[in-house]
């Protein structure tokens, strides 16, 4: 046990925000502090990825996991370094909003269809993640389809071992969706991000990399940009799925289509992936 804490300890002291290096000495004075939000499942392992490529952050000081939940959430936002970025799954609030303006921290938010988003969702909660609370009940399920089903519609609170009730994904939605508007936040698309190897447009990655580093004052030649750009895509991290825009199409049945009309249409209509019901 005393081992184990002394590893959690030292893991924890690697990422504090002390310079070791040229490059931390660089971003601890000239770079910028970052928040990375999503809608779970959303993307957020491409905007890490792109910062950690940026010369003016510390990929060694950045953390994931800052969710409603957290201990010391706000402790833990004001505490935001330069050179640092931070990222989770927070919605909207003004609260939050004056928080990062005074704290004078920068927001990427990145949303994704949110068909796709179901799909992964499904996956992550029934074989990515066991200590999620919603785990045993997504490997309970007896087909890939009735967990489709639970991603699209949540789950009712009887239903779990600690009685909270999962939201369905259009609430979830909602709860986000007003990062869009938000000035002090630049909103990209996972679509635009993933690049040609994810089924998307070279060219379309490449405006969203010049996109951030002007939102982020970060002024470096384009060569440099186009090979951030082409780092972007990997396949490493212990959340990725597939990665690929509209794999929703192999997934969704007549019946996954009518419950996600219902409880997350609008949503979808809102983030302008569709302009109808139509689909």
């Amino acid at each position: 046990m005393a081992t184990k804490a002394i590893k959690s300890y030292l893991r924890s002291l690697a990422k504090y925000p002390i310079p070791l290096t040229k490059r931390e000495l660089n971003a601890y004075n000239n770079g910028v502090k970052v928040f990375i939000n999503s809608l779970p499942k959303s993307g957020t392992f491409l905007l890490r990825r792109t910062l950690s490529l940026l010369p003016t952050f510390a990929p060694r000081w950045s953390y994931h996991g800052l969710v409603a939940g957290t201990p010391q959430l706000q402790q833990k936002i004001q505490t935001i370094r330069r050179g640092q970025y931070a990222s989770g799954h927070l919605y909207w609030s003004p609260e939050l909003i004056e928080l990062l303006v005074t704290s004078n921290i920068r927001t990427l938010f990145i949303i994704r269809d949110l068909r796709d988003v179901a799909v992964s969702l499904a996956n992550y909660l029934t074989n990515k993640n066991p200590d999620h609370r919603l785990h045993p009940y997504f490997k309970s399920l007896k087909s890939d389809d009735e967990r489709l089903m639970a991603a699209i519609v949540g789950v009712e609170g009887k239903l779990l071992e600690d009685g909270r009730r999962a939201e369905s994904l259009g609430e979830w939605a909602r709860g986000f969706a007003p990062w869009l508007d938000e000035p002090n936040c630049l909103a990209v698309r996972f679509e635009d991000m993933i690049g040609s190897a994810g089924g998307g447009s070279d060219d379309k990655q490449l405006e969203e990399v010049h996109n951030i580093t002007n939102y982020l004052g970060i002024n470096i030649p384009d060569e440099q940009i186009i090979r951030v750009a082409k780092g972007i895509f990997f396949k490493s991290s212990k959340t990725f799925r597939q990665g690929q825009i509209g794999d929703w199409q192999n997934h969704f049945k007549d019946e996954h289509k009518r419950a996600f009309k219902e409880v997350a249409g609008e949503a979808l209509i809102r983030l302008e992936y569709e302009d109808g019901y139509d689909w």
